[in-house]
């Protein structure tokens, strides 16, 4: 009489689960994403720019009022500039036109869309007489050279804070800008009331 051969017999004893690799290659997945959650956590620890986040919420909308009266006076005064940026970007020429007050100084202000350490203010230098053809004045400023960015704000203001003229700099599109007030939104019109006579 023969015995039951059992059913695992001749066959070699099974491995332990670890010594396969379809477990550690499913593990592989989420402690990668826990690594680099840890990684991503110590990042915005150590290197937080609090410049890009306002804490005084208040004193900037003030400011955002004080701004648009600017603008404002901008454009009772007609003031527009044409601005000319030199081929290696660190010197301007400006064409100003509009009702500005001679001999106050301006400043030029180049303003990073995102890193406020690359802002830079320059004093704009006038070249010439006031009194120059059709009502232009002409400026020039040396600053130091920008760095590259997709785009640039610019703002051109009068040294005594009463107006200022702005537009945003694109290099990709040339090396000319017209700087103008910023417009005003527009409150929709009130709805009409008929009056019966």
């Amino acid at each position: 009489m023969s015995t039951p051969t059992p059913p695992h017999a001749g066959r070699s004893p099974a491995k332990p689960w670890y010594k396969y690799p379809w477990p550690w290659l499913l593990m592989a997945g989420p402690a990668i994403v826990v690594v680099a959650g840890f990684y991503t956590y110590h990042l915005a620890a150590t290197r937080n720019n609090p410049s890009l986040v306002t804490d005084d919420y208040y004193r900037e909308g003030k400011n955002i009022a004080l701004q648009m009266e600017r603008d404002e006076e901008a454009e009772r005064r007609q003031i527009r500039a044409e601005l000319l940026i030199s081929p290696d970007n660190n010197r301007a020429k400006v064409l100003l036109s509009g009702n500005i007050e001679p001999n106050v100084p301006l400043k030029l202000l180049w303003l990073h869309p995102a890193r406020s350490e690359y802002d830079q203010t320059v004093e704009m230098q006038q070249q010439g007489s006031a009194a120059a053809a059709a009502n232009r004045v002409e400026y020039a400023a040396v600053f130091q050279t920008l760095r590259p960015a997709d785009h640039w704000y610019v703002r051109l203001e009068d040294g005594t804070g009463k107006w200022r003229v702005q537009g945003i700099w694109y290099p990709k599109r040339g090396n000319s800008l017209s700087l103008v007030p910023m417009p005003q939104p527009v409150a929709p019109n009130p709805p009409k009331t008929e009056q019966s006579s």
